[in-house]
């Protein structure tokens, strides 16, 4: 009898521990981004919808550069984004999002000034 309460007692604590830990897991990456979208190291990645950038690789600063020709498409990919108009970028850093803006111009400037 003594054996039978010990392993559902271990059977119980394992069971605890694991639901716990997806509870933490969950809370932990619920609202992380998604990997591919940021950048490594110093440099920038931009999202792009409805409007391309031209010659990227020109851009001082800009890793990659992942493009949407439809909210219909980011909103599918990357709900969490709460992208809600076209066109719209999104600049990345290697931990964050850092800009949001529907202007072109603007998320470009910021990653030629940040770099």
């Amino acid at each position: 009898m003594k054996k039978w309460s010990c392993l559902v007692l271990i059977i119980c604590l394992f069971i605890l521990c694991t639901a716990c830990s997806n509870v933490t897991w969950k809370k932990q990456y619920a609202t992380s981004l998604p990997r591919e979208l940021l950048s490594d190291g110093k440099e920038y990645s931009i999202l792009a919808v409805g409007e391309d950038i031209d010659h990227p690789e020109k851009i001082m600063g800009l890793k990659q550069v992942r493009y949407f020709s439809s909210l219909k498409g980011v909103k599918n990919q990357y709900p969490e984004l709460k992208v809600k108009e076209s066109p719209f970028f999104i600049v990345f850093n290697d931990k964050e999002a850092v800009l949001r803006t529907s202007k072109l111009n603007k998320a470009l400037e910021f990653i030629e000034e940040n770099y």
